[in-house]
C-alpha cells in the first residue's frame, strides 16, 4: 500500500501555523508619555523660538500686548490670558498658533514637530507650572 508523503509534511505545518495564529492574542501596550515640565521643556522652547530668536516675546522688545516669555511671569501670563485649554488641548491658542505656523512670524523659524508635540503633551497633562 502506497502512502502520500506530502500529508506528513502538510499536517505539522498546518498545526504550527494554527498554534502561532491563536496563541498570540495579547494586546500591545503603549508606553506612557513622560511628564512634561514647564520650566524644564516649555520655557526653553518658547524662549528659543519666541523670545530670544524672534525678539517678539522678550523683555527688551516686548510690546504691551505680547507675553514676555523670558520672565518669571511667563506661566501666569499664559494662564491668565487663557492661551491653553486643558479640556481641549488642540484648541488652545498657544498650540494652534505654533502648530499652524502663525507663530513665530516670518522670517523666524517655526517650531519643530517635536517641540510642538511637547507643547501639546504639556497642555494635555494639565498645563502645570512644574
Amino acid at each position: 500500500m502506497k502512502t502520500n508523503n506530502s500529508l506528513y509534511y502538510f499536517v505539522p505545518i498546518l498545526l504550527l501555523c494554527s498554534i502561532g495564529t491563536f496563541s498570540c492574542n495579547h494586546k500591545t501596550q503603549e508606553l506612557p508619555t513622560p511628564t512634561v515640565g514647564f520650566n524644564r521643556e516649555i520655557i526653553p522652547i518658547l524662549q528659543a523660538s519666541c523670545a530670544i530668536n524672534s525678539n517678539c516675546h522678550s523683555g527688551v522688545h516686548n510690546s504691551g500686548s505680547n507675553i514676555n516669555f523670558d520672565s518669571g511671569a511667563a506661566y501666569n501670563n499664559i494662564i491668565s490670558r487663557q492661551l491653553v485649554i486643558t479640556s481641549s488641548p488642540a484648541a488652545s491658542l498657544l498650540f494652534v498658533e505654533v502648530s499652524t505656523g502663525i507663530m513665530p512670524k516670518a522670517p523666524y523659524t517655526p517650531l519643530s514637530g517635536t517641540d510642538i508635540n511637547i507643547l501639546l503633551n504639556w497642555i494635555k497633562q494639565g498645563a502645570k507650572n512644574n
